[in-house]
């Protein structure tokens, strides 16, 4: 047993005491031989691991009617919503990454070898980090979106590493930039044989985890350096309001044609028509992206907050 997994047996202990034996902190340092803020530490790590988990026996009446709506609307086979208000962003963002685990174990957690597409963004990255450790190497997990910015620097939100790394499952991560710096260098990218294999494993996923991107100042795509200020200027001119794996979409859903548009790396949002595409996204930045999202009809699930989703219902 490694030092990881010794302390990882020392955080489940801790847990169960706390939780479970319902004892204090003091009382477990004194268990365990630790001090009081290494308790905090293990107790913390159980939680950062996925070891804890609870399970509320009642369900959230306006939550389930916000999903409900969106739903039976848009014709999602799912649609979580999670407790969440204006004013506890943070913490809504934890209920997000919770509710978004559980449904990506569901179809890990299976024997059967499974191929898993994954966007990128911090709501996924924060899902992945939330689940717990399970042994699936005959898993394959796929990056959907370009890991590298124009500077070279690496997509710190990727989250294929994580999920592979959790799982011991292959990886396979996209070798290029979400925008292309020409349609030349687009076009001799598609051609590589490297990124045509990557592509062909993500046609082959059964399911897709990805986030939704707001179309502003503070937009990950333009703050992440993945597009120029005047490339987000030209995505503001033609109303885009979000975008999905980096595809720009307009407030109809519908992906806009324009000059960034003809250099997005990412596979055509039309080649994942067999896919299940859940989107993990919530606040009210986000719904503008969220609706559009749903009424281009790009989505088979969704998990999201109380605050974009009545937002989103508002406006049906």
């Amino acid at each position: 047993m490694d030092k990881f997994e010794v302390k990882l047996d020392q955080a489940a202990r801790a847990a169960w005491m706390s939780y479970v034996g319902s004892m204090t902190q003091d009382e477990i340092a004194s268990q365990l031989g630790v001090s009081r803020p290494g308790v905090q530490r293990l107790l913390a790590l159980a939680r950062q691991e996925g070891l804890v988990k609870v399970h509320i026996d009642h369900p959230i009446s306006n939550c389930m009617a916000l999903g409900s709506t969106l739903r039976d609307h848009f014709g999602l086979a799912y649609c979580e919503v999670v407790p969440a208000d204006n004013h506890a962003a943070d913490s809504a963002a934890s209920y997000l990454a919770i509710a978004a685990a559980e449904r990506i174990a569901q179809m890990v957690e299976r024997s059967e070898p499974l191929t898993l597409s994954l966007g990128t963004g911090r709501s996924v990255r924060a899902a992945v980090e939330a689940l717990s450790r399970i042994e699936r190497p005959q898993h394959r997990f796929v990056s959907l979106v370009g890991n590298v910015a124009r500077d070279g620097s690496a997509n710190r939100y990727d989250a294929v590493m994580v999920m592979a790394d959790k799982t011991g499952g292959e990886r396979f991560l996209l070798p290029a930039p979400v925008v292309a710096e020409s349609l030349f260098e687009k076009e001799a990218m598609l051609a590589q044989r490297l990124f045509k294999a990557i592509a062909d494993v993500a046609r082959q996923s059964e399911a897709a985890f990805i986030g939704v991107g707001r179309i502003d100042r503070q937009a990950t795509l333009f703050q992440d350096h993945f597009i120029s200020e005047s490339e987000l200027d030209e995505l503001l001119g033609l109303k885009a309001v979000g975008e999905l794996l980096g595809w720009p979409l307009n407030s109809d859903g519908e992906v806009i044609d324009c000059s960034i548009t003809r250099r997005v790396t990412s596979l055509p949002l039309e080649r994942f028509g067999k896919h299940h595409i859940v989107a993990i996204a919530g606040g009210c930045e986000k719904a503008p992206a969220i609706h559009a999202a749903l009424r281009g009809g790009w989505l088979k699930g969704l998990v999201t907050d109380e605050v974009a989703a009545r937002q989103i219902v508002e406006a049906l």
